[in-house]
């Protein structure tokens, strides 16, 4: 696996799994759009290389109306199937307007599902607005900032959400702002003693 790293932008060439191709194929029908979006949370890691499973991809997205919605959605059903409903009215209303994800999966396959919601809380909006371009095997994705992502897996706590933690930290910490890092990770109220247990001395 091959990383270059730039401001704002990596370009990672590997072989691509079921996992990236199902992210990949989605995620053109947004651009498509012109949907801006972000991927948070487990596929970040997965991405770069962690070995371990996920049933979902967690994406968030900006606002739309419900004109804008209804196209996207025309668009997702021809190749992709919603669990939640069969009716974009239902998905907008009952759904994203009550900041509530809807999830998406392929015609006779559960899994993997995107799950995916409107950026409401202002840690979505952050994301959203602090991305980094991923050209992942010449396919371009859009992932929350490194350091963010570090942070809010601290923040969530699991054993796998800071084993994720850990790994980016440790893939990329040659590139990783470490003041932006421990902004954010006190920002969040991450005990020090865990941080260094997990990252060691910043």
């Amino acid at each position: 696996m091959n990383i270059e790293y730039s401001e704002g932008k990596i370009v990672l060439n590997r072989e691509l799994s079921g996992l990236d191709k199902f992210v990949i194929d989605f995620v053109k029908i947004l651009d498509k759009h012109d949907i801006r979006y972000v991927l948070v949370s487990g596929y970040v890691s997965i991405v770069f290389g962690r070995s371990r499973y996920t049933e979902d991809v967690d994406m968030i997205i900006q606002k739309l109306t419900y004109d804008e919605f209804e196209d996207l959605w025309d668009d997702i059903t021809k190749e992709f199937e919603c669990m939640n409903t069969d009716s974009p009215k239902d998905a907008y209303n009952n759904f994203l307007n009550e900041y509530a994800a809807i999830r998406f999966h392929r015609s006779g396959s559960a899994f993997p599902n995107m799950e995916f919601k409107i950026g409401t809380v202002n840690d979505d909006l952050y994301s959203l607005s602090n991305f980094i371009e991923l050209i992942l095997s010449g396919n371009r994705l859009f992932i929350s900032q490194i350091e963010f992502q570090i942070s809010y897996k601290f923040y969530l706590g699991s054993q796998k959400d800071l084993e994720d933690a850990k790994f980016l930290y440790k893939l990329l910490e040659k590139h990783i702002d470490k003041k932006l890092l421990l902004n954010h990770l006190n920002k969040l109220n991450i005990d020090s003693k865990l941080i260094e247990e997990y990252l060691g001395y910043l």
